[in-house]
Formats: C-alpha cells, sequence, structure tokens
C-alpha cells in the first residue's frame, strides 16, 4: 500500500507543479503521461512482485520491468504524441521523468524489504 501511495503522491507533485508552471495544453500532456504511468506500473508492479522476491527470477523480473517501462514509452509516442492527441515534449518529458520516479521508488522499496528480511534473519 506504501508503494502505490508513494507513485501516486509523485504523480501528484508533477501534476501539482505542471499546473503551477504551465499552460493549458501542456497541463493536459502531463496529466495524460501521470495517467499512462500510473495506469501501467501499479499493476506491473504488483504481476512482477512475486519474480522479484524469487533469487531464480530476480533478474528476469528486473529485465521485464525495464522492457515494460520501453513498451510504454514507445506507446505514449505511438497513441498520444505522433497523432497529436497531446503536446509531445511535455508529455515525453513527463512519461519519462514518472517511469524513472517508478523505477527509483520501486528499488527503494524492494531494497528496504530485503534489508529488512536480512535483518529478522539474523
Amino acid at each position: 500500500m506504501h508503494f502505490v501511495a508513494t507513485l501516486v503522491g509523485l504523480v501528484l507533485a508533477g501534476a501539482v507543479a505542471a499546473f503551477l508552471l504551465l499552460d493549458g495544453t501542456a497541463r493536459q500532456a502531463v496529466l495524460a503521461a501521470g495517467i499512462l504511468a500510473l495506469g501501467t506500473q501499479l499493476p506491473a508492479h504488483f504481476l512482477l512482485n512475486g519474480w522479484r522476491r524469487r533469487n531464480d527470477r530476480f533478474i528476469a523480473a528486473v529485465g521485464l520491468g525495464f522492457a515494460q517501462r520501453v513498451v510504454v514509452l514507445v506507446a505514449g509516442i505511438l497513441l498520444f504524441a505522433v497523432p497529436g492527441r497531446a503536446e509531445p515534449l511535455p508529455f515525453l518529458l513527463s512519461l519519462g521523468t514518472f517511469l524513472v520516479a517508478t523505477a527509483v521508488a520501486e528499488s527503494c522499496f524492494e531494497h528496504f524489504r530485503v534489508r529488512n528480511a536480512t535483518a529478522l534473519e539474523s
């Protein structure tokens, strides 16, 4: 649950910054990028969570997570930026930022999970 709250908080922070700094179409682009990032990263996190906990599948989970983020970025370009549904520059910058932020957050949560599990064993 903490992971969900963290991701929503990151996207909300980006949306608030966009609303303070950007005009209408750029705001919509940032909001679309945030929705796309949340809509893809949250399910992917929970789907790959079991694999990350297994030593024999950890690297596969990391690789699949990276590949999924690349697919989301390419899909965002093809579905939103190229057809002009969203302003390309703010959309791509915010989508890339959200995807990197989710990767960093996921890594931090995984680090804390492993560290706490190791501390409980000793």
